[in-house]
């Protein structure tokens, strides 16, 4: 078992200051101790050194924050081009204008969902809607047990169904490099006042296209967290009737089960 001393340790983060004038702090009696000694061990030696040192936190990263933010910052210097360029009368520069601004919105919720669901933005007990990193992965576990016993399903995606959005780093990457190429066609389009229709076409339809993976991503997420939802629930109502005890069993029967209920736990 991981050990901190008394006085400089974890125990000394609880501010204990009570001298125990009547002597009602009892030592445990060496048999209770024993069963203490021998449990397995309940706080690993790093965790009980984090709580002493309060270095507790900072375990969790977005592992696609970095290519998040260079399409946010893209789409940002778009919308300003794309702004130039209407100024310049250049014809349908409003498309990139658009598509542009739907993907710096998206683009930072999707950031936001990222973060949630990689752990690095807490649950906070208010939002009953969007999957995060304990909540999806405590439900998760418990529909991996339960597919695996229903289904045969041998594989993670009963838990990884609501972490999609971080699973494709290298496609996010990818779609970011795609967003910097037509930057900088845009640019010098925009600069040389000689912006084509073909590539106004063209970078709208990358623009889109990025945007369409992200929400499809994220929506996915948070549709099959929705779901995960109400499965673990409809197990719940279920599990109630698992294990019953005689008297449980006799009051189901004799008064507050229904004829559903009976032929169910009777057969």
């Amino acid at each position: 078992m991981a050990t901190v001393n008394n006085a400089t340790g974890v125990y000394a983060t609880l501010g204990y200051n009570f001298n125990d004038p009547n002597g009602d702090i009892q030592v445990l009696s060496a048999n209770t101790q024993t069963h203490l000694n021998t449990m397995p061990a309940f706080i690993a030696t790093w965790q009980a050194q984090d709580i002493a040192n309060n270095t507790v936190g900072g375990y969790f990263q977005n592992p696609t924050v970095s290519y998040v933010n260079s399409i946010i910052s893209i789409s940002a210097d778009m919308i300003v081009l794309a702004n130039t360029a209407n100024n310049q009368n250049i014809a349908d520069a409003d498309l990139i204008m658009t598509a542009a601004t739907n993907l710096y919105n998206d683009a930072g919720s999707f950031l936001a969902h990222t973060n949630r669901i990689s752990g690095v933005t807490p649950f906070t007990g208010q939002d009953s809607i969007n999957p995060y990193y304990q909540n999806a992965l405590s439900l998760g576990k418990t529909a991996m047990y339960i597919t695996n016993q229903t289904d045969g399903i041998i594989n993670t995606s009963p838990i990884l169904g609501s972490f999609t959005s971080i699973l494709v780093g290298p496609q996010i990457s990818t779609e970011a490099n795609t967003l910097a190429a037509d930057l900088v066609v845009l640019d010098a389009g925009v600069t040389a006042n000689n912006l084509t229709y073909s590539q106004i076409v063209q970078i709208t339809s990358d623009i889109t296209s990025v945007d369409t993976f992200l929400n499809t991503r994220r929506n996915g997420d948070v549709t099959y967290y929705t779901n995960l939802k109400s499965f673990v629930d409809k197990y719940n109502q279920t599990k109630q009737f698992s294990n019953m005890g005689e008297t449980e069993t006799y009051l189901v029967n004799n008064f507050v089960g229904t004829d559903k209920i009976k032929t169910r736990i009777n057969s």
